[in-house]
Order: structure tokens, then sequence, then C-alpha cells
């Protein structure tokens, strides 16, 4: 036995980590429901459009262009004949008659191959065909008809209006007209006429690059097997994604991951290297809220009309956003509809617009709700609008459906025929 025994060391507990506190936006969470217009109005205040930069014209069609373009040439670029004739100075011409006809020395002969030759000089006349420069000099195009060539001369036995039968350089466009003016949507016409004066690019805003998300361990991707009973096909993913598109957004999906709140996260912030804009479709769980508060700044907080908790961050270098849509796809397309797609509008310096609104009566009376704006899927017709039945709405009622009916909180009843107000899906 040692003369000096160690003594047995005690087990010491293991400390503990505490998870840090989320960052918050706008302060913790409000404990007062926020309305729909505040709530809205928060989330742009930390939004801002794209920077607009040199894009080629294929790829800015739809776009808004962010400079006025102004002509540096000419259209036509040169003065050109618009029939086949002669070319002559219209002075020269004076007087002439059947009696006293005109003859002038032929010079010089010119094709619609873009050859001007040399300046007309006074009294002779140059042959022209349509679309031919005209000579430097030459005011007028006699019809070739209305000449008798003879030899090197030719014949004429009327008098020459100024300027007839040409077609005068600039009268289209003239070096330094504006031609389009910033803020012009980029139609194919309007491309078509940027590219005529000479421009492979414009000034304009990306389209917003938007990633979907959806989070659910119940959902399987469409086209794949459904392995269990409680499994159903995600179609939020779809929605979402084709509505962003639809809103002149570029998107990328990421399918269906795992919903557990740190591997989400990950899974986000791996996506944030192609996002202006993350869209995740989950429930927002307090954990949620701690992980995406890790990683940046948060803000949830109940908002009138809409389901649950709405969570909204910024997160990465660039803090992009990231808007948390409830689960479900009517929760989801609603809160996309009225958040997500003002996003995708600032992003791209458009103006921020809410959906179109249309005063219409109801074909069957409704409750309100008495704390909370209720939203009821409808369908609206010249006649009026029909709410959907009031079960559990899912695709198949959103597909049916081309209206939102909205029923203010702690109002009566509304009776059928009463007027309500809509707001008219795409």
């Amino acid at each position: 036995m040692p003369l000096f025994a160690r003594a047995k060391e005690e087990a010491q507990p293991e400390a503990v980590v505490a998870a840090p506190e989320p960052r918050w936006l706008a302060g913790p969470p409000e404990a007062a429901r926020r309305s729909l217009t505040a709530h809205r109005e928060l989330l742009l205040r930390h939004v801002s459009s794209l920077r607009p930069f040199g894009i080629g014209l294929l790829d800015a069609a739809g776009l808004t262009l962010c400079e006025s373009i102004v002509a540096d040439l000419d259209l036509p670029t040169f003065t050109a004949a618009t029939t086949d004739g002669w070319a002559v100075r219209a002075s020269n011409l004076v007087g002439a008659s059947t009696r006293l006809p005109v003859v002038l020395p032929v010079v010089d002969e010119i094709g619609a191959d873009g050859y001007r030759g040399t300046p007309l000089t006074k009294g002779t006349a140059v042959r022209v065909s349509a679309g031919s420069p005209i000579p430097e000099g030459a005011d007028a195009v006699v019809p070739l008809a209305d000449g008798l060539a003879a030899g090197d001369e030719v014949q004429f036995v009327a008098e020459a209006r100024f300027q007839q039968n040409m077609l005068l350089a600039g009268t289209r466009i003239s070096d330094g007209d504006q031609l389009v003016a910033a803020g012009t949507d980029l139609t194919p016409r309007v491309l078509g006429l940027i590219a005529e004066v000479g421009h492979d690019k414009v000034l304009a805003r990306p389209r917003p690059r938007v990633v979907v998300i959806t989070a659910d361990s119940s959902l399987v991707e469409p086209g794949l097997p459904l392995t269990r009973l409680t499994e159903t096909y995600d179609g939020c993913t779809t929605l979402l994604a084709a509505s962003a598109r639809h809103d002149g957004a570029q998107v990328f999906t990421a399918g269906v991951v795992a919903s557990e709140p740190a591997a989400l996260v990950a899974t986000l912030t791996e996506q944030l290297v192609r996002a202006d804009l993350v869209l995740v479709v989950t429930d927002a769980t307090d954990a949620l809220v701690e992980a995406l508060g890790a990683e940046g700044t948060v803000d949830v907080t109940e908002v009138d009309a809409l389901p649950g908790r709405q969570v909204f961050a910024l997160l990465g270098e660039d803090r992009a956003p990231v808007l948390v849509l409830p689960a479900g796809a009517v929760p989801a397309y609603l809160a996309y509809l009225l958040l997500g797609r003002p996003l995708v509008q600032r992003l791209a310096g458009l103006e921020v617009a809410g959906p179109d609104a249309a005063e219409a009566p109801v074909a069957a009376p409704l409750d309100p709700d008495p704390e909370r704006t209720r939203l009821v899927l409808g369908l609206h017709t010249s006649r009026g609008v029909v709410p959907l039945p009031a079960r559990e709405p899912g695709t198949v009622e959103l597909a049916q459906a081309n209206a939102v009916i909205v029923v203010p909180a702690g109002t009566e009843t509304i009776a059928a025929h009463g007027d309500v107000t809509c707001w008219l899906l795409d």
C-alpha cells in the first residue's frame, strides 16, 4: 500500500451552458396582437431594394428600367430613297414641262448596299434604288418612270417637290432623344427598341432570389412514394414557389427538410448564399425562435388575421430576411400574400401594393371572430361572392377560390346579401 494514498476526487458536476438569448429585432415579443399593417411596415423597414446593375437584354425581360435610355444615333441613320428613281436637286427642275423639258447628265448609280457616292453637283442626276442612300446635295427623288433616260442623260418634263420620295435621316429617332424613361417595364417591345439603338445591356434591378423551404416530417415530396399512413404530399413548396415566381422572383427550393430547429436553421443558413429572401413553412415553436435568434436577429408576434405567431429574422453577414410562414397550404399562402409578396416587391424596387380589393354582396351569412379578423376563402362572380365551406380548407379549396372575404373582428354577423370586402386572388 502506498505511503501516501491519493484521496478520491469527488466528481464535479458539468457546467450547464445557458442557451444564448435571442436577439430581438423590435424588442421582446409583445403581449398585444400587432395589426397586419403595422407588422408589414416593420418587415419592410428592414428590407431594401436590390442594387441595380447592367443586365443583358434577354435576361432583363420583365424587369424595371433603372436608367433613362437616350439615343446616340439617328434612325434612319441616313436619308434614303423610297422608290427607284433619280436623285436630283429640286431647284434644277423648276419650270420643267413637256414644252420645256430639263435634261440632266447622269453622273452615278447607287444601289441599296449602303454606298452613298460622291456629293451631287448642281445640274446633275444620280440613278438610285429604293432604300439606297441619297447622295449629299440631292433633295428630291423623281420616280424612275418620270425620267426618260437616253445614254448618259435623263430628261424630265415635270417639276419635283422638295424632299419627295425621301425618308429623311432621324425622322424616327434623333440623336439625343429620350427613348425610354427610368421606371419603365422592360417589355419585349421596349427591349426591341433599346436593341435597335445599339444597347446590349440595361441598368436594372435583378429578380429577387427567393428560397422556399418546407420543414415537416409528415410531408413527402411529390414523385416519391408514401410509406406511412400519416404521410401526405407536400403542396406548400410548389404553391409558394409558383407564387413567388409569378411575382417576378427567381425561385429555388430546398424540398422538405427536418423540422428539428437546429437542423432546420443549419439548412437555412446554407441557403443564404443564393437568397435575397427565405420563406420557411413550419410551426413557429419556441425552439425555432431561439435557434434563429442565436444566428441573427428575430421578431415574433401575433398578427391580426393570421394564425399563430409570425416569425421574421435577419440572418447572415448580409442580414438576409427570413419569413416563417405557418404550416398548412392556406395559412402559408395567405401569409405569403400579405407579408411575403410585399417583401418581394420591395426587393425588386417596385411599389408595394396589397391585394386588389372589391366590394361584393355575400351569398351566405358570415359570423365574425370577436378578437381577430377572419379571412374566408370565396368564389367571386359578377353577382357577388360565395363563401367556400367552413371545414378545414386546404389546397383543394384554395384552387377553387379566387377571392378572400375579409370579416372584421368584433362586428355583428354579416347577413346574406350584405356587402363585404374581398381581396381578389390571381
